[in-house]
């Protein structure tokens, strides 16, 4: 996980980026309904702050960009060091421009695709903000936590998040949590028949925040894709709520860290204990739910 100076390459999954077809309906139900602070807008993209970060959800109508991950990297001697390594694995990069940084709120950044074509942006000194995170909205929000991948080409994905240093924490089925920092993972990969961002989550102050936040959706009339749960092999508490164009956002509490004491990876059979010990399951979303004649009931 560290460039041989005990530093890590990576350190946080900092933000994405989201195209949405209606960009104002999108925004409002950023504030109005996940409570994220809406702090800018600049060439059709509207930022969002949940933490001390200038921004972490960035929204925006341009339907010739895909969505894409900011993943932020330790500096720029660290990011040099990924550059060649995804070079020597044949992943596809480059180097973003001015104007790109500039639209991410980044000192400089390295574009990059992994196996199934997800866009990852490992970005140098991502803006922070001098200000208190304050929404409209008290969703109980302490910061961006994590997020969920879709993968087509899982082999090939494996090899793109180690290069970069992340490692495996555990295993359900082929689903693959993967940990960048002492918490059990920060990013999962899920295999999928497309690519693309499964959720976005943000870490809630306790079970309370949980829970009101699902009788909030309930009552708001917001589709709630599974939950309130809890994942078997991170024992986090996770509440997946549906937003605009299916977008999937999440409140997470409760993860387990990891620790510093090496131990291998955990292999959960793909059934739905292994993905709620609680016993939610998610009925449309075909990622998060387990085969119907392996649910082990």
């Amino acid at each position: 996980m560290n460039n041989g100076n005990e530093r890590p390459l990576i350190t946080s999954v900092c933000y994405v980026r989201l195209p949405v077809t209606e960009l104002p309906a999108s925004a409002r139900f950023m504030s109005d309904i996940i409570g994220l602070q809406r702090v800018a807008e600049q060439d059709g993209e509207i930022a969002f702050r949940s933490d001390d970060r200038f921004r972490t959800i960035g929204l925006f109508s341009n339907s010739s960009e895909d969505a894409s991950v900011g993943v932020e990297v330790w500096d720029s001697t660290a990011l040099n060091i990924i550059a060649k390594r995804l070079g020597d694995f044949g992943f596809v990069f480059r180097n973003a421009d001015a104007d790109e940084c500039r639209r991410r709120y980044v000192q400089s950044a390295l574009l990059a695709e992994d196996a199934s074509k997800n866009r990852i942006d490992f970005v140098v000194r991502p803006f922070r903000s001098g200000k208190r995170y304050f929404p409209c909205r008290d969703a109980g929000i302490l910061h961006f936590h994590s997020i969920g991948l879709r993968t087509t080409q899982h082999v090939g994905d494996l090899a793109f998040w180690a290069a970069v240093g992340a490692e495996v924490s555990d295993w359900v089925g082929d689903i693959t949590y993967l940990r960048t920092d002492r918490m059990h993972h920060r990013i999962a990969l899920y295999p999928s028949n497309r690519n693309g961002l499964l959720y976005s989550a943000f870490e809630v102050e306790a079970l309370d925040q949980i829970m009101q936040n699902s009788y909030f959706m309930q009552e708001s009339q917001i589709k709630i894709v599974q939950g309130p749960g809890r994942q078997a092999a991170s024992k986090q508490i996770f509440l997946h709520v549906e937003g605009p164009d299916g977008l999937i956002f999440s409140y997470v509490n409760g993860m387990t860290e990891y620790g510093d004491k090496p131990r291998l990876a955990r292999q959960f059979p793909l059934v739905a204990s292994s993905l709620c010990d609680w016993g939610s399951e998610s009925k449309d979303v075909p990622e998060l739910r387990a085969p119907l004649y392996s649910t082990g009931r």
